[in-house]
């Protein structure tokens, strides 16, 4: 389940909202003046995350790396023909 809490009532319940999290698994988006800044989520889900993100940053350099070895074959291509 998503809580929505401003940061004045995280302020004064943190542990209460650490102990959601935590134990019941639910997620907390922390507002300010009705902005969305920053959640709080079970620490599993943030290990999933920056799993994710690692394998995005990873595929997103093997596609740099393909890219760049097209462009080396066409360059040794043009060399080879003057």
């Amino acid at each position: 389940m998503l809580h929505l809490c401003p940061i004045t009532r995280l302020r004064d319940q943190l542990g209460m909202y650490v102990d959601l999290v935590a134990h019941d698994h639910d997620r907390v988006l922390i507002t300010k003046n009705g902005t969305e800044l920053a959640g709080l989520v079970p620490a599993r889900e943030l290990e999933l995350l920056d799993n994710a993100a690692s394998r995005s940053m990873d595929y997103k350099a093997y596609q740099v790396a393909q890219e760049l070895m097209r462009w080396r074959i066409v360059r040794e291509g043009l060399e080879e023909g003057r």
